[in-house]
């Protein structure tokens, strides 16, 4: 597929540094965990609670959020009122 030495050398470089910065999102995802999980004991919230409030938070989504989650409500009410 790849004859040129110099290439095949390139993509190798390449290969090794995504695997690189793969390895550290594996490392953040499982501090994250931790993180979560302390913090679901400690105050004893659901950890799904908490990823989606850290989320909001890390994206700065919230009024985004309020107001499709008002939508939603207001779409569910009118569906489900006789």
């Amino acid at each position: 597929m790849i004859d040129d030495k110099e290439k095949k050398n390139a993509m190798l470089s390449a290969v090794k540094e995504i695997s690189e910065e793969l390895h550290k999102i594996e490392v953040s995802r499982d501090q994250i965990k931790e993180i979560i999980g302390a913090t679901s004991d400690a105050l004893d919230i659901e950890k799904k609670l908490i990823r989606v409030v850290a989320k909001l938070y890390h994206k700065r989504t919230a009024a985004a959020f309020e107001i499709e989650s008002a939508e939603i409500k207001e779409l569910y009410s009118d569906i489900t009122t006789p």
